[in-house]
C-alpha cells in the first residue's frame, strides 16, 4: 500500500451531541433507512456541507451514499431532489404571478385589495399566464369607467374571467347602466 492510498485510508473520529428531539429524529431515520448513524452524517455532508466550501474534499465524490427506507424502498436521496425541484418550481411560479400582478396593478384605476388579487391570480394563473396584464388591466379599466360604482373590484372581475366578455355598446338600455355583454368572438 502506497502513502497516499494510506492516506486515503485513514479515518478521522468526530463527537457531536445532539439535543433528545434531534437524537429521536436521526434514530428514526436511522431506522427508517437502515443505516447508521455515522453513514447518515456523512450523506449529510455529502449533499449539505460539502457543495458550500467549493472545491473542498470532505468525502470524495465517488462516496454517494443511497438511503433506502424499510416500508416501501423509495430512494430517500431523490426524494429530496424531486422536493427541491417543486420548491423551485413553486417560488418561480410565485414570481411569475408577482411579475404579472405588478405589471397590471400600474395600469390599473381601481386598486383595491391587493391580496385577493394576487390570489386571484395565483388561482387562475393558467389562464392569465397566457394574457398581457397590462391589457387586461386597461380592459378592466373600461369595465371600471363604465359601471362606475357599480364595477366589480379587480379580484372580482378577474376571478369571473371579466377579461374574456366584450362590450356590446349597440344594445339600448334606455339610460339604464345593465351589464350587457357578449362571449369574446376567437371563443
Amino acid at each position: 500500500m502506497t502513502e497516499e492510498e494510506k492516506e486515503k485510508a485513514k479515518s478521522y473520529s468526530t463527537s457531536f451531541r445532539l439535543n433528545e428531539i434531534a437524537n429521536a429524529r436521526l434514530m428514526t431515520f436511522c431506522e427508517f433507512t437502515g443505516m447508521n448513524k455515522s453513514e447518515v452524517v456523512k450523506a449529510a455532508i455529502s449533499q449539505f456541507i460539502a457543495p458550500t466550501l467549493q472545491n473542498a474534499n470532505v468525502i470524495p465524490p465517488s462516496y454517494n451514499p443511497r438511503a433506502h427506507t424499510c416500508v416501501d424502498n423509495i430512494i430517500i436521496s431523490k426524494d429530496i431532489m424531486n422536493c427541491n425541484t417543486e420548491a423551485k418550481n413553486k417560488d418561480a411560479k410565485k414570481e411569475q404571478t408577482h411579475a404579472w400582478f405588478q405589471a397590471f396593478w400600474e395600469v390599473c384605476k381601481n386598486q383595491q385589495f391587493a391580496r385577493r388579487v394576487v390570489k386571484t391570480i395565483r388561482l387562475n394563473w393558467d389562464e392569465l399566464a397566457e394574457l398581457d396584464p397590462k391589457i387586461v388591466a386597461e380592459k378592466y379599466n373600461q369595465h371600471f369607467h363604465e359601471k362606475g360604482n357599480y364595477a366589480k373590484h379587480p379580484n372580482s372581475w378577474l376571478n369571473d374571467g371579466g377579461y374574456d366578455n366584450v362590450v356590446n355598446n349597440s344594445v339600448s338600455t334606455h339610460g339604464l347602466n345593465f351589464d350587457v355583454t357578449t362571449k369574446h368572438p376567437d371563443d
